[in-house]
């Protein structure tokens, strides 16, 4: 067994240089392969889009050295069907390597033939456009002592939807994607994406909006004597409130708050919350933006009249 170890190191570089021209010999050699590839793109002539998507994908069969089978880079940009002899109409079009290429083309590698499916049903549209408003997909809060002014500024406030003309008639707004920012203390400005609708062959221009977000110092205001209203009452009872008004204070933007009135704000208990005593919490409701910051109490009772003189 002393002949295995005489000479190893010599014999492991021999052994790793021979591996290595196996490999590169073998990776030289040109296979081919059957394998599926998505269906990436499809060429059409200037100012006509596709209104319904193509197929997934298409079994083919290619020719290529082993070195480049290896290679991830052309899978992944799959193939490209070629429509450009077709107008706006609905078109049957042959899959064979004439109208079916490799989106990443290479000396190295082709396409030889298409095994399944043999053909594609193409919706083609004329390409159109229209301006659509930008709504920001956006939930806040300001940390304590701020508030979010309203209203928050986009930039461009919208886009060029672009896509099949069938699809763009009544054209709804388009939003951003979905931000959530909490504790804010100072005025935000940030770039979303714009989303398009989510139907195929539509895309939009720019594809990101800047979006400010107005941080401001909030503002108090006390509103005395709102009046408490009682919510699922039963019927021909005649029920009333100790106390029947509270007082609030109300927090907010200082550009908006000193438009908030009375209107605007409802205090309620329900009924069905009733305690054996009476006694309900109250519910202080305001617009979007304001805060509740202090009510005069937090509960009041429910007191039935029903059987009182009313003279009393």
């Amino acid at each position: 067994m002393k002949w295995l170890l005489e000479n190893f190191w010599i014999k492991v570089a021999a052994f790793v240089i021979g591996f290595l021209i196996w490999l590169h010999v073998a990776t030289e050699k040109e296979y081919h392969y059957e394998l599926k590839l998505p269906v990436t793109e499809v060429s059409l002539n200037e100012g006509l889009a596709l209104s319904k998507p193509p197929p997934d994908s298409v079994l083919v069969t290619v020719s290529a050295t082993g070195k480049q089978l290896l290679r991830e880079k052309w899978r992944d940009r799959g193939l490209r069907l070629s429509a450009n002899q077709y107008q706006a109409g609905r078109y049957t079009l042959s899959l064979t390597s004439a109208t079916t290429f490799l989106a990443f083309q290479t000396a190295d590698i082709s396409l030889d033939e298409v095994i399944s499916p043999t053909s594609a049903q193409l919706d083609i549209d004329i390409e159109s456009s229209a301006d659509v408003l930008i709504r920001a997909d956006l939930q806040t809060s300001a940390d304590d002592g701020f508030a979010v002014s309203q209203p928050v500024i986009i930039d461009p406030p919208s886009v060029e939807l672009i896509g099949p003309r069938s699809m763009l008639g009544g054209a709804r707004p388009v939003f951003t994607e979905k931000r959530t920012l909490e504790g804010l203390r100072n005025t935000v400005v940030i770039r979303l994406a714009v989303l398009p609708p989510p139907r195929y062959g539509l895309r939009v221009e720019p594809d990101s909006v800047t979006v400010t977000i107005p941080v401001v110092p909030i503002k108090t205001r006390v509103f005395d004597k709102l009046p408490v209203v009682i919510f699922n009452a039963p019927p021909s009872v005649r029920l009333r409130v100790e106390p029947d008004h509270i007082r609030a204070e109300i927090t907010g933007p200082p550009e908006t708050i000193d438009e908030l009135s009375f209107n605007n704000l409802t205090v309620s208990v329900d009924y069905r919350q009733k305690g054996d005593n009476g006694w309900t919490a109250v519910q202080l409701d305001c617009p979007a933006g304001y805060r509740v910051k202090r009510i005069s109490v937090d509960s009041v009772t429910i007191v039935d009249d029903s059987h009182a003189n009313p003279g009393d």
